[in-house]
């Protein structure tokens, strides 16, 4: 089963030029599975004056079956019977579910109401024909998310929005190359407070990164003391546009950062789980060199201390 996610864009005029730009996922049950450790950019092209240059599309699948329970959702008029429930997993995230055939193709659409910069970084990964996780996405922002038929034939349509973070502290910018998000196994947290941190953490259910990701959304990390401690959680943005949080599961003492590959600064090191780490990874000690499903590495912009929200359900 391979999947093809295409982004294209229209143009909309109410009273004043608006532009639109919607991304699609199509799951393709006639094709045989395709297994990468990781993804390319979908297809993109904008419909205005100027024509935006496509780039390569994306067909990625996984082999890790997701759990099909889903947090509190917002269900839309039922279309033939159709229903699709949408449920916020984190700032970049939102998960798509319905009631499909399992012999039956659909194509996800995401429409972004409100236009900005970022819309090439937008993933579809589909864990089934009913269920897909739509990544990439913005923090405080809201979608529109439509599911068609292999006619393209509308069937059902929702509103999410992603989580909304309360920022109480920000951290001065840090020059340099720090796209450099080097990793620890979870097995290695046997002490307090870092022990205690990182329970409940499961393999990320949505990226084949094998990285453990708590009940909030929430990457598991080491950061320095210079940010704080276990259990405090950060909304990192990259100079690409892509956020994603974490929440600090072990310490790397007290600095900002650690060095990595002669000039690299490694702020923050993942935690991964055991016997999930993969092999790209392993061979360059870096997740940063890579673009997981949506979860597409660059230096670091911004880094936010932020307040708890609600716990999730991937």
């Amino acid at each position: 089963m391979a999947i093809n996610t295409i982004l294209a864009g229209k143009l909309i005029s109410v009273g004043t030029s608006l532009f639109v730009v919607l991304g699609s996922g199509h799951y393709d049950l006639d094709q045989d599975i395709q297994e990468q450790e990781t993804a390319v950019p979908a297809t993109t092209q904008v419909t205005s004056a100027m024509q935006v240059n496509p780039v390569p599309r994306s067909t990625t699948t996984s082999t890790r079956s997701a759990v099909s329970t889903s947090p509190t959702t917002t269900e839309s008029e039922p279309a033939d019977d159709f229903t699709l429930t949408a449920a916020t997993i984190s700032v970049s995230c939102i998960k798509l579910e319905w009631n499909g055939d399992a012999d039956t193709e659909y194509t996800v659409t995401a429409i972004q109401n409100v236009n900005d910069d970022y819309v090439d970084n937008i993933y579809f990964e589909f864990k089934s024909n009913t269920l897909c996780y739509v990544t990439g996405l913005r923090e405080n922002s809201e979608y529109t998310f439509e599911l068609s038929d292999t006619e393209r034939n509308l069937l059902a349509s929702i509103v999410q929005k992603t989580e909304t973070v309360e920022v109480i502290e920000e951290y001065d910018y840090i020059d340099g190359w720090t796209n450099c998000f080097a990793y620890e196994k979870a097995s290695g947290l046997t002490r307090d407070p870092s022990y205690s941190a990182i329970q409940g953490a499961v393999p990320d259910p949505v990226t084949n990164t094998g990285i453990m990701r708590d009940e909030y959304g929430d990457y598991c990390c080491a950061m320095g003391t210079f940010f704080g401690y276990c259990g405090d959680r950060f909304l990192i943005t990259l100079e690409n546009g892509t956020q994603f949080t974490v929440k600090i599961c072990d310490s790397k003492g007290d600095r900002w950062y650690h060095p990595f590959g002669g000039d690299g600064k490694c702020i923050v090191e993942f935690i991964h789980a055991d016997g999930y780490l993969p092999d790209c990874v392993s061979f360059t000690g870096n997740y940063g060199s890579y673009n997981w499903y949506g979860l597409n590495f660059d230096n670091i912009q911004k880094i936010q201390k932020i307040n708890y929200g609600d716990p999730v359900t991937y």
